[in-house]
């Protein structure tokens, strides 16, 4: 354990320390009360991260401001409130210590909130050659990848090499993956031509690779259909029942035997708990931890899990529950309402899941939209995802802009944010 302190003024309110200022994180800090309790919020970066947005990021539709916002500021002014630049190192559970870069903090309460994290299934070879879309240097670095390939394709006259460096490969069918192969296929047709007048742009690919059947799996058979006929409408190459085995850099070999030349390889194949290094392993079970139904951690006292790292399952949700905003910041409501009457000594109440719908976007005017036997898509799922998604971001100026931007792209077909503001890797 470290030997200095992280220091906070004295108070005889019992502390929560959290770990992690995602959507659950930052939910239960809002309806703590802040005159019952003391908050310790850590996290290695001091803003929140809108994740849903990234990939707008990545095709410079977005700056990353507008899908990030300031710790600090979503909680100025509140009392009893401290935000800790730094890394969680280790976690003692009997003496209700946590470790971090810049010394140990006690608690009272800890509340686990690191959220997810890619999952490669064990294929280093895939970690280390393709970008996940988990951050915003994430997306920087997808931006830079794809903009410098691009670059480097001017400078080859091997046409084998360009035609590599101008196909990118999506792998994963889930939201994320079809968002972002959608983008890169609009950024292909409607931009790039322009950009790049030299260059054959027609001849660039984009690939979505999934190892299922259809795509969305947790979606209603008439989104997976409409979802699979918007993404071939723009051109995207679609592969079903066929997975990644291999990825070097240069070539994406295929379960069936067959393989890709490409340079450009997003990642979205699957994602796992974010589970700190120094936890416990035996209170995690399938790459989450393992809690009950209000969110406590089995086997540790006064300890807490909330979001995608949160293993909480129901009886209609053996695997737990899905990986999405709505669930961590549903939980992280409900625990704040449980620490209050743990403090209170009663009963902590069970966490139910109030299921408000699931949508993804394939492109411009295209979207796919579940809400119980209630099933959308096209043009009025597209503005139902615009809305939800402008209502979830933190900070009235961070609507406004992506709110501009959207309109701005729309009418332009143009998203002017093409910019290498740092070179990822020299394009291969």
């Amino acid at each position: 354990m470290q030997s200095s302190t992280i220091l906070l003024p004295q108070s005889d309110l019992p502390l929560v320390v959290v770990i992690g200022a995602g959507f659950g994180g930052i939910e239960l800090v809002r309806y703590l009360p802040s005159d019952r309790f003391r908050v310790l919020l850590i996290d290695r970066n001091n803003y929140h991260t809108f994740q849903p947005l990234l990939y707008q990021v990545a095709i410079g539709g977005l700056e990353p401001d507008s899908v990030a916002y300031p710790v600090r500021k979503i909680f100025s002014g509140r009392k009893n409130f401290y935000f800790r630049l730094t890394e969680v190192t280790g976690i003692d559970l009997k003496t209700k210590q946590v470790s971090t870069s810049i010394g140990v903090t006690g608690y009272d309460y800890l509340v686990i909130a690191t959220g997810s994290k890619a999952n490669f299934f064990g294929m280093d070879d895939v970690k280390n050659n393709s970008i996940s879309l988990k951050s915003v240097t994430d997306a920087l670095d997808l931006r830079s990848l794809v903009l410098q390939n691009l670059e480097a394709a001017l400078l080859t006259d091997n046409i084998q090499d360009r035609e590599a460096l101008l196909t990118m490969a999506v792998v994963g069918g889930g939201p994320t993956g079809l968002e972002t192969a959608g983008a890169l296929a609009e950024l292909t047709k409607h931009v790039f031509y322009k950009d790049y007048p030299e260059l054959d742009t027609g001849k660039m690919k984009v690939w979505l690779i999934e190892a299922g059947s259809e795509l969305l799996g947790a979606m209603s058979a008439r989104s997976q259909k409409a979802s699979g006929k918007f993404i071939r409408d723009l051109g995207v190459h679609l592969l079903l029942n066929v997975s990644v085995k291999k990825y070097d850099g240069y070539t994406i070999v295929l379960s069936n035997g067959e393989t890709i030349d490409c340079r450009t390889v997003i990642w979205s194949a699957g994602v796992t708990g974010n589970i700190l290094p120094s936890f416990p392993p035996e209170l995690t079970e399938k790459g989450r931890i393992k809690t009950d139904d209000c969110n406590r951690v089995i086997g540790a006292e006064n300890c807490f899990a909330l979001g995608d790292v949160a293993g909480l399952t129901s009886a209609g949700l053996p695997r737990g529950y899905p990986m999405l905003a709505p669930v961590a910041k549903q939980q992280g409501k409900q625990l704040a309402k449980n620490l209050v009457a743990i403090q209170d000594g009663k009963a902590p109440v069970p966490f139910h899941y109030t299921d408000k719908g699931t949508m993804a976007t394939i492109g411009r005017a295209k979207a796919v939209l579940d809400f119980k036997k209630f099933h959308l898509h096209g043009f009025l799922a597209w503005t139902g995802w615009l809305f939800i998604h402008l209502m979830y971001l933190v900070g009235f100026r961070n609507k406004i802009i992506v709110l501009v931007n959207w309109m701005w792209n729309y009418i332009r077909y143009d998203s002017a944010i093409r910019l290498i503001i740092r070179p990822y890797r020299k394009p291969r």
